[in-house]
């Protein structure tokens, strides 16, 4: 196991999130379990994997622990640990690709109204809603701004793979945080400085848990009729930007995404988009226009 420490302490310092690096620990901690004494290569990487799909385990997850330990293998050959390209010859299980579409403008508004209330829990949920619509962050980063992030509307952030990018902060946005913020501080007597965490209950900053059972729970209270992670508003803020015409480099920045490989997943046009795109760019157009 001294290797598979050593590993994820590189990726720690790599700049992997806490959250992931336990995902990481806990596919690469039941890989070693399994494999014992048998040697570490592609064919017991697959060997587990197939095990693992006899089980019931979905193909969408098998895809996930595939992709750990392809990149857990890489690093053992760069250590001279196991043969050179040894993680090539690891399978990726193809899984079926299902598109999550965005959110609606109806449901949008809902969960705005869901946070009406004059409590500063209330004007919290509501900064957090227009947080989330507004920038694409995800919830990790969301969890991780302070209180000075409400000092400028530019902020330089370093995101999942420890890749940065600028976020930008919306007057409505800051608007809304500072009147969540001067309510709170208002009714607890809590004074914060520029360095104290952003999100708080009523006796202590909220743990990154705590943060997406509090968006689950306004999905409730919207009536949406599921569940309401905080991904929905990362894809709603790309598909709706992609709607407004950004462009794709811009938006892939916004994102922190380094190729657009990734961005696609997010980008979840419906019927409504593609007929305006076909009608706007349809070649049968190009031609009666010409014609007259």
């Amino acid at each position: 196991m001294e290797t598979l420490e050593r590993y994820l302490r590189e990726r720690e310092l790599h700049g992997c999130s806490p959250r992931y690096l336990a995902l990481q620990r806990t596919i690469l901690r039941l890989f070693h379990e399994w494999l014992g004494e048998r040697p570490l290569n592609a064919d017991a990487v697959n060997a587990w994997l197939a095990e693992r799909k006899a089980h019931g385990v979905q193909l969408s997850t098998l895809r996930g622990y595939a992709k750990v330990l392809r990149v857990y293998v890489r690093s053992l050959e760069r250590r001279g640990a196991a043969p050179h390209g040894e993680s090539n010859h690891i399978t990726l299980p193809r899984a079926k690709r299902t598109v999550r579409p965005a959110l609606t403008e109806r449901e949008l508004y809902a969960l705005l109204a869901a946070c009406n209330g004059r409590t500063w829990q209330r004007k919290r949920d509501y900064a957090l809603v227009l947080l989330l619509i507004s920038t694409g962050l995800r919830i990790h980063e969301a969890h991780a701004l302070t209180v000075g992030a409400l000092a400028d509307d530019a902020h330089m952030i370093t995101g999942k793979g420890g890749k940065q990018r600028w976020v930008f902060l919306s007057d409505d946005v800051r608007r809304a945080l500072r009147k969540y913020l001067d309510a709170m501080q208002q009714a607890t007597g809590r004074t914060l400085t520029g360095d104290a965490p952003l999100w708080w209950t009523a006796n202590a900053p909220m743990s990154l848990s705590m943060l997406r059972r509090t968006i689950a729970r306004i999905g409730e209270r919207a009536g949406l009729g599921k569940h309401l992670g905080a991904h929905a508003f990362r894809r709603t803020f790309a598909t709706w930007s992609l709607r407004n015409g950004i462009d794709m480099e811009h938006l892939r920045q916004l994102m922190g995404h380094s190729d657009y490989t990734v961005l696609r997943q997010y980008l979840a046009l419906d019927a409504t988009d593609l007929r305006r795109a076909h009608e706007q760019h349809n070649p049968l157009n190009t031609l009666r226009k010409r014609k007259r």
